[in-house]
């Protein structure tokens, strides 16, 4: 298991991430930290190859050999947000971005990436930025369009969104659609057939997406006190991981603008209470929560599921689920003997040899 250490809204002078050894996911072993340019925020691997969308650049990695590593290349100009995709009938690269919507990069040759095209969200992000204000932080990718929520973190402006882009031709990228989420201020999202799942600040929003240059809204699941960060559907239910909200009138994530600035401001002072929940979509118009599960290493940034167990980053370590019985996860392990000055956030699975 591969996650990322992250400082933010710091500036941090030692960027890296961390491997860990999840053969027996019961039993969580550190193994190395390897550094990197800037502050990964999403993974992606294919092949012995391990993408990291940083600030400020992509990098790639063979990890073919673990634990030995080598740095491939070097993109720079990178804007990066919780989405890596890897798309392998093209060998592209799908990333959403925190400042610049989303963007598609070459990796034919993982030696010298090449962008292809991108597109944004409908706003201007300073250039200094590290992590804008308003962007597109979950995407998913169906057929030839590409499907982002885009976070608002100024409570008052209510421009979230779900973004649909046509990336039939990635060299000349074009907004399909945009559909408000409002109330839920989506920073997660999952799709399972015709429908798409939103999930943010006290809920989840059912969307129908089978004309996908017309999505509408047919559903909605109140999840009060509740943040959903990051989702993925999973044998035909929604599994996301977020925060329990410290009071119900608390709308902001981990990374909340409490100040209009151009810097998220992290709640890392805060106790981060963390949870992972299983909700039924089968009535896309009432969704239903089956089952919640408290994660005691804080906030679910971000997860990914493997052979039946889902490995979540989260803000004081990483966490391991069973998901066999999809509608009663349990626990295996927790571990936090990292760096508790740092958070961590984007998950890569490697199996090894």
């Amino acid at each position: 298991m591969i996650t990322s250490e992250s400082e933010l809204p710091k500036e941090p002078s030692d960027t890296a991430f961390v491997i860990l050894d999840v053969t027996d996911p019961r039993n969580i072993s550190f193994v190395d930290r390897i550094r990197t340019l800037g502050t990964t925020i999403s993974f992606a691997s294919h092949n012995g190859l391990l993408f990291c969308s940083e600030i400020g650049s992509l990098e790639v990695f063979d990890v073919s050999s673990l634990p030995e590593i080598s740095r491939v290349s070097i993109f720079e100009g990178n804007h990066p947000g919780n989405t890596t995709l890897y798309e392998v009938s093209e060998r592209r690269l799908y990333l959403s971005s925190y400042q610049q919507g989303i963007s598609v990069i070459d990796v034919k040759d993982p030696i010298s990436p090449t962008l292809l095209g991108s597109c944004d969200c409908d706003i201007s992000v300073e250039p200094t930025a590290t992590v804008g204000a308003y962007g597109i932080s979950q995407i998913e990718k169906k057929g030839s369009f590409v499907y982002g929520v885009a976070m608002d973190y100024f409570m008052d402006e209510e421009r979230e969104a779900l973004y649909v882009y046509d990336v039939n031709d990635a060299k000349s990228i074009r907004k399909a659609a945009r559909l408000s989420t409002t109330p839920v201020r989506g920073h997660g999202m999952a799709i399972d057939g015709n429908h798409l799942f939103a999930v943010g600040a006290f809920g989840v929003l059912s969307i129908d997406i089978s004309s996908p240059e017309e999505p509408l809204t047919i559903g909605e699941l109140l999840l009060e006190g509740r943040f959903g960060v990051f989702a993925r559907n999973y044998r035909n239910r929604l599994l996301l991981s977020g925060r329990i909200l410290e009071s119900s009138n608390e709308e902001s994530p981990s990374r909340d603008y409490t100040k209009r600035t151009s810097t998220p401001i992290l709640s890392s002072d805060r106790k981060q209470n963390g949870f992972f929940q299983v909700i039924d979509t089968s009535n896309l118009v009432h969704p239903r929560l089956i089952k919640e599960t408290r994660i005691d290493t804080g906030e679910g940034f971000g997860f990914t599921v493997y052979k039946d167990t889902a490995y979540l980053a989260c803000s004081h370590g990483v966490a391991t689920v069973d998901v066999r019985d999809v509608n009663n996860p349990t626990v295996l392990a927790f571990f936090d003997e990292l760096d508790q000055t740092k958070e961590y956030i984007g998950v890569a699975i490697i199996e090894v040899a």
